[in-house]
C-alpha cells in the first residue's frame, strides 16, 4: 500500500473519531481530530501516486461523505447551542425585570 493511501486510510479512521465525538457532544475533541484530519489528507496529496488513482478517489469519496455527516450534525448542534444561547439571554431579561419590578415594589 502507498504511503498515500495509508495516510487517507489514517484521515478516515479520523473522520469516524470526529463523528463519534461530534455524536457525543465532544466538540473540543471534535476539533482536534479535524486538525489532524486535515493534515493527514494534505500530507497524503504530497504522496499522490499515479498508479494507485482509482484507490484515491475511493477513499477520498468516503472522505467526502463523512464531511457531509460531520457538517450536518455540526450544523444541529451550532443551532441547539445557539437557541439555548438566546433562551438564556430571555431568562436573563425577564429576571432583570422582575428584579426591577421587586426593587420598585419594596420602595
Amino acid at each position: 500500500m502507498s504511503q498515500a493511501l495509508h495516510l487517507l486510510d489514517k484521515a478516515l479512521d479520523l473522520a469516524r473519531q470526529e463523528l463519534s465525538a461530534l455524536r457525543g457532544g465532544a466538540y473540543e475533541r471534535a476539533v482536534e481530530l479535524a486538525t489532524q484530519r486535515g493534515e493527514m489528507t494534505n500530507m497524503a496529496w504530497s504522496h499522490l501516486e499515479s498508479s494507485s488513482f482509482e484507490e484515491y478517489k475511493a477513499r477520498l469519496r468516503e472522505l467526502e461523505r463523512y464531511q457531509a455527516q460531520l457538517t450536518e450534525i455540526a450544523t444541529a448542534a451550532r443551532d441547539r447551542i445557539r437557541a439555548g444561547l438566546n433562551q438564556s439571554r430571555q431568562e436573563k431579561k425577564r429576571m432583570r425585570g422582575y428584579h426591577q419590578a421587586v426593587s420598585y415594589a419594596l420602595q
